[in-house]
Parts: C-alpha cells; structure tokens; sequence
C-alpha cells in the first residue's frame, strides 16, 4: 500500500528544505523506497544535533552541487567528515557563457540537462555505486537539486505531476530563509531578475520535463545519452525501488 501521506520534510534547526524523495506512487504500482535519497538546501548552517540526525539516518555520502565560490564562502559542515563521504560537483552548465542569462529558471533547467551531462554522468554514477543512503544538495535545494531529483523520480516511474508538485514544495519551505537568500544577490544581476529566480513556480518544471521528454524521451534514455551504463541504472532503479 502506498501511503501518499508520508511526511517526507526532515525538521532541523541548520537547514529548511531537507526532504527524502522516497514515497511517490511509482508507475509499476509501488511507491519509491523511502530512506535511500534525500534532497537539502545549503548545509553550511547545521547543528551538532542536525549532523547526527542525518547521520542517524544512515546518510554515507554527500553530493554537493555548488560552485568553488559557494563553497568558500559557505562552508559544507561535511566536507572534512569522517563519517561519511563528501564529494562536490558544480553543476551549473559550463558551456553557458557567463554574458548570457537564461529568462526563466525553466530555461536554466533545459540548459543543465544539455549542457552539464557530464557533471550529470558523475552524479548519477556515484549515487549508483553508493550502497547506503545519499544526501544531494544545493544552495536552495531548489534549482540544481532539483534537476537532480526530477531525473530520479522520473526514472522511478513516478508521474510527472508528482514531480512538478515536489519541486513547487520548496516554495513554502525556503520562507523562513528568503531575506538570507536575497542578500546573496550578486551586485550584477537585477534584483526584479534575481527575485523571479528565488522562486519555484511550477512551469518552470514542467517546461524542463517537457523538454526530457520531447527530446530524450524521459530519464532513462537521458542517462544513457549521457554515459550512464546499464549497470548503473540498475543499482539506480534498486535504490529507487528496494527491489
């Protein structure tokens, strides 16, 4: 049985937006495993008590997905761990020329899934060979967290609606933290610009689904576009699924 109430949100004092992505009602009828994956927001602000409830959680690896900028600037409270593995990945496209501005986060999204598959390839090759559970984050837990974790659940079977209502769910968990997010504006970007980028409107998803679909045809041929070996998807899909 399915249980759509599952209360995916983790509550901790460093950190707003921590969720796992298991539970989802999946295509074959189950639902995604709970426990395996989970999606965060900048953790450069966790407490003793927070590390040890991720921890306690059996988290063994943590992806960070921000710039070299970000992290000296905000330091991940797991970077130096030895309680469990910490890799960083920047994965904002490298072949977006630094001039150009995208004019929605959807925009944004499409040019990740084109241009970043490289970065994608590594991400997703390390949360298959990790036998225990992942933490994947960003500054927001929203833009490149969230490509991430749309590609995962549509690789999992669950619908498209689902997904988009996972992303919009940041919306609401990151008011607590928008006046800190606003100060980080850099001095260049426009604050009408920067304010639309701070949100989490769900067309945005659905134009980067929109887009996996018409062009890749969903996650699974998208991951092997991009290197991901039969191999690996998988252990990706028996981390989805506990099968």
């Amino acid at each position: 049985m399915v249980m759509e109430s599952y209360v995916r949100k983790i509550e901790l004092d460093g950190a707003c937006n921590v969720r796992d992505i298991g539970g989802y009602a999946s295509a074959d009828g189950g639902s995604v495993m709970r426990g395996r994956l989970f999606r965060a927001d900048g953790l450069h602000k966790l407490s003793e008590a927070d590390r040890g409830e991720l921890l306690g959680r059996g988290v063994k690896l943590v992806i960070d997905l921000r710039s070299d900028h970000e992290l000296a600037a905000k330091p991940n409270v797991f970077a130096q761990s030895a309680e469990l593995r910490y890799r960083n990945i920047s994965l904002l496209n490298p072949a977006l020329p630094e001039t150009a501005s995208p004019r929605t986060l959807g925009d944004l999204y499409v040019s990740m899934l084109d241009g970043a598959g490289e970065q994608l390839r590594e991400v997703f090759g390390l949360i298959a060979i990790e036998p225990d559970a992942v933490l994947f984050h960003c500054a927001a837990g929203k833009d490149r967290t969230g490509v991430v974790a749309a590609l995962l659940l549509q690789l999992a079977g669950v619908e498209d609606r689902a997904i988009v209502a996972d992303y919009a769910e940041t919306g609401l968990n990151l008011a607590p933290v928008m006046n800190e997010l606003r100060a980080d504006r850099p001095e260049a970007v426009p604050a009408d610009l920067y304010e639309m980028f701070l949100g989490s409107d769900p067309s945005n998803m659905e134009t980067m689904l929109a887009h996996l679909h018409s062009r890749y045809g969903g996650a699974e041929p998208y991951l092997r576009s991009i290197g991901v070996t039969e191999a690996e998807l998988a252990s990706l899909r028996n981390k989805l699924s506990g099968v």
